[in-house]
């Protein structure tokens, strides 16, 4: 009966551990640093609980050297956890440690990362480490894994296509970038990034009348956009 009690107290400890750490994530992703810390402070956490709740928070607030102090514990204690080892990568990247950061990143596995309720979120991370480290292909792969996953929300899927439409740009794969940007404004019509983007690819190949309809079809939607307006000007003084 003991053993069932610890047992059942430890789960409700892990629980309310898991509790407060996405707590700390959606407060400090919202900005509200100081109420994060609070709740950090308060949670009544110990251990490796504290490590794992200090490391989100230092994280999520760009606070680089704390964070690494907590990510390289909590990492070691448990190498294996995408969510975790990610936010190390991107730390290390921040502090210009971009070997270190290499290795953790490619010690990741996709499979790992889809274990994860929202896997999306990490497999995003992963992505922009690839990015950062201007391993512009695997970047890409990993953006496609979540521009195709059926499960991931649309946001995060116009995202990631958005990215690859960027990185297809830089490479001057300028069908691909056109074709994935053709697929951001079917899902979303006006879309400002993928008009300015594929835009400037048209302008490039001299395709001005296209990228002047673009321009305008998008500026109906986003009335606002001063990047937009700027571009169609521009093409004003072009035949």
């Amino acid at each position: 009966m003991k053993n069932w009690l610890v047992l059942l107290l430890g789960a409700v400890v892990a629980a309310g551990a898991g509790k407060t750490e996405e707590t700390v994530v959606e407060l400090v992703e919202s900005g509200r640093f100081p109420e994060a810390q609070e709740v950090a402070r308060t949670s009544g956490a110990s251990g490796a609980d504290l490590l794992r709740i200090n490391a989100l928070l230092f994280h999520g607030a760009g606070l680089t050297d704390s964070a690494l102090v907590y990510l390289k514990q909590v990492v070691a204690d448990r190498k294996t956890e995408p969510r975790m080892a990610l936010r190390l990568a991107e730390a290390m990247v921040w502090k210009k440690s971009l070997g270190p950061a290499k290795a953790v990143v490619d010690a990741v596995r996709i499979a790992d990362v889809r274990k994860e309720v929202r896997w999306w979120e990490s497999a995003t991370r992963r992505a922009l480490v690839y990015l950062y480290l201007q391993e512009l292909g695997k970047s890409r792969e990993a953006f496609f894994e979540i521009a195709t996953g059926k499960d991931v929300p649309r946001d995060w899927s116009v995202g990631a296509r958005m990215y690859i439409a960027q990185i297809a740009a830089w490479t001057k794969d300028f069908q691909g970038c056109i074709a994935m940007s053709d697929s951001i404004l079917a899902i979303e019509p006006g879309h400002v990034q993928a008009s300015l983007v594929q835009g400037e690819v048209l302008e490039w190949q001299g395709e001005y009348a296209r990228a002047r309809k673009l321009y305008s079809d998008a500026l109906q939607k986003h009335p606002e956009e001063w990047r937009l307006r700027d571009r169609l000007e521009k093409l004003s003084w072009v035949k």
